[in-house]
């Protein structure tokens, strides 16, 4: 396993409170005391829409999207949103955001121990996707179109945008098209070993030809990208796998009933879209896990928005 994928699961572990799987309390050190759950990665009243389902009256789309691929956006196919977490003490870098559009930021980044690895895309798609955790002092620091080289070093020190925002907020803001952090809705190393492993809502990302404009009220997502009049997804609205199903006896692998079961609980926000026919969801996972049973999700699902 990559270094970079272990020290989050370590991290996790860690500041979690919890085993690396299955939510038993550990003896490391937790978040803030001020917080009101601290076993959460954001433990905020304002980041509840997490940790609960969706609300309002859902509409079954399976019609819709039982035709569709389901999949995890890994690292391996270079449209994932890489977390490193570091304790800030290695310096840090200055980044502007003026590559793209006319952002003004000026932010000192901490320097991971092991280097800046972010999502490399293909295609001339490259996201460059990265979130950077410092632990000491709970900020996170969102990257998009972050290129580094070899050794994980930035190239230039101008990207495409970069914000930053604390673990003690709702999950804002963040790069993907709705302003939402990736690492909100993560799925990390970890999450997936065992069926009751992954305790949040995910982010999908939906095909652009079915994506609609305006925004959907299950998450504080402020903006959108999506262009299609009358289109049934929206960003900001939450799928969810049909709560009626019994997931234990799908005929699934242990990191899709992970996911379906997730789905169940708390949902997946709808963050952005992509030019493929698929819908996926953001992850930093170096590589993807058994996905045995994903196209089941198409077949049970439910938009809420």
């Amino acid at each position: 396993m990559n270094k970079k994928y272990v020290t989050v699961v370590t991290f996790l572990a860690g500041m979690l409170g919890l085993a690396a799987c299955g939510g038993q309390p550990g003896g490391a050190s937790r978040p803030s005391q001020n917080s009101t759950n601290p076993d959460r990665l954001f433990p905020g009243a304002g980041a509840q829409w997490l940790y609960a389902p969706p609300t309002g009256t859902p509409l079954n789309i399976s019609s819709m999207t039982s035709g569709l691929g389901f999949g995890l956006r890994t690292h391996q196919d270079g449209f994932d949103y890489p977390v490193v977490f570091t304790r800030g003490r290695h310096g840090c870098t200055e980044f502007t955001d003026t590559l793209i559009y006319a952002y003004t930021d000026q932010v000192c980044v901490p320097n991971p121990a092991s280097g800046f690895w972010p999502s490399t895309g293909a295609w001339g798609a490259n996201d460059g996707h990265l979130v950077v955790v410092d632990t000491s002092t709970r900020r996170y620091y969102d990257f998009w179109k972050l290129t580094v080289n070899a050794q994980g070093q930035p190239v230039s020190d101008n990207v495409g945008a970069i914000f930053t925002g604390s673990l003690d907020a709702n999950g804002t803001p963040g790069t993907t098209a709705a302003y939402i952090t990736g690492l909100a809705g993560d799925i990390m190393p970890g999450e997936l070993d065992c069926e009751t492993c992954l305790n949040h809502a995910l982010l999908a990302i939906v095909p652009e030809t079915m994506n609609s404009p305006g925004v959907g009220k299950q998450a504080p997502v402020y903006h959108y990208d999506g262009s299609q009049p009358g289109a049934i997804f929206r960003e900001g609205a939450k799928l969810r796998f049909d709560p009626g199903v019994n997931v234990g006896s799908l005929p699934a692998s242990t990191a899709t009933k992970a996911i379906l079961r997730a789905l169940q609980l708390y949902g997946a926000v709808i963050v952005d879209q992509t030019g493929g026919g698929g819908i996926g969801f953001y992850t930093s996972l170096p590589a993807p896990p058994d996905e045995t049973g994903m196209n089941l999700i198409g077949q049970h699902l439910w938009i809420y928005y």
